[in-house]
């Protein structure tokens, strides 16, 4: 994705809700950072962060990051990524810019994006108590002027998880999620490899699938794989399908009323195993096939919080098709910063469309 200009979204932006986490106090700028890559998903790099905080005892409302991005692009980035700040709620904002750029004239890289942030938040009437640099194992502040606290070599981060780290950690390791080394691995994890024998199993798949392919009893048959499968994660039981069957659930979604059920299993207490069967599906299916199952992807991951997991499922279904409606309208809630809350909502009120019979 290019970087914002006249109004484009800047590259690599998600908004990240904190709905249903764990509450953990956090004492400082090292439990920040510690944190991040489990409300992200993966270790940033080259990327800006804001921490949206809200209410008098500074809750976080939202974490947003986004790519850095180029020099001439920044104030009108600044000014965008403020302005969602602002829309999110927030009374206070933390800054963390990841770079691996060099400063220049005595100045830490990025101080002017940093600066641009600061001042459109200030305009606003939103404060920001810390901006901080995270490069190379260290920590500096753009904010604060004492070396006695924030010395020109920067601070070196913890070897160890901070306790709130820790804690924080275990109940998202208790939610089924992993940090990945960066977001190219978080982009990889929703697509399907390239290597010549994976390229050849998914093509056996179709061969497999051949009879099936022309029967009414497809979609009767993919709903009855889905059952079994999703009662098989629920009992722990992750072994991944086959290319076959997942080249079947695929197909099988492309029936918008499958999809749509699918996407209500948000509402009920095996989302997260649906949501990592669909990651393993959409992974061992090429994109002729797997917009819907993409699709219904993102809108469990959005609903559970986990927005870079859903920016990235939405981006390949609308590289696969992008005509999807469903998939434009899931990208339009997450570039809205739609609460969670709300998608759940509506999966409750197409849950009951469907039982209703409604078309």
């Amino acid at each position: 994705m290019e970087q914002r200009r006249d109004g484009q979204r800047p590259s690599g932006w998600a908004g990240h809700p904190d709905e249903g986490r764990a509450v953990v106090r956090l004492r400082g700028p090292d439990d920040v950072i510690g944190i991040l890559p489990w409300r992200l998903g993966f270790h940033p790099t080259e990327s800006l962060v804001l921490v949206v905080l809200q209410g008098s005892r500074r809750r976080e409302r939202l974490v947003m990051r986004l790519d850095l991005p180029a020099p001439d692009d920044e104030p009108a980035v600044a000014d965008e990524t403020a302005a969602r700040a602002v829309r999110a709620g927030a009374d206070e904002v933390l800054v963390v810019v990841y770079t691996d750029e060099p400063g220049r004239d005595g100045e830490l890289p990025r101080c002017d994006l940093v600066d641009d942030v600061v001042g459109f938040l200030a305009d606003a009437d939103v404060d920001v108590p810390e901006a901080v640099l995270v490069r190379g194992g260290r920590r500096w502040s753009y904010l604060c002027a004492d070396q006695g606290c924030c010395p020109p070599e920067g601070v070196p981060l913890p070897d160890l998880p901070t306790p709130a780290t820790d804690a924080y950690a275990a109940e998202a390791v208790g939610r089924g999620t992993v940090v990945l080394p960066d977001r190219e691995a978080l982009r990889r994890s929703v697509t399907p490899s390239d290597h010549a024998v994976a390229v050849a199993v998914r093509e056996q798949a179709w061969d497999e699938l051949d009879p099936l392919l022309t029967s009414r009893d497809l979609a009767a048959t993919s709903a009855g794989l889905l059952s079994r499968l999703r009662a098989r994660f629920a009992r722990g039981q992750r072994d991944a399908p086959t290319a076959a069957e997942a080249l079947l659930l695929a197909l099988g979604l492309r029936d918008t009323r499958a999809r749509d059920a699918l996407m209500t299993a948000a509402l009920d207490d095996d989302a997260a195993e649906v949501r990592d069967l669909l990651g393993q599906v959409v992974r061992l299916v090429d994109d002729e096939v797997a917009a819907p199952a993409c699709t219904a992807l993102g809108w469990l991951a959005y609903t559970s919080g986990e927005g870079a997991l859903a920016l990235v499922a939405v981006e390949r279904a609308l590289r696969a098709e992008p005509g999807c409606t469903m998939a434009r309208l899931l990208l339009g809630g997450i570039d809205g910063m739609v609460p969670p809350a709300a998608l759940r909502d509506i999966s409750r009120a197409v849950r009951a469309d469907l039982a209703a019979g409604t078309p």
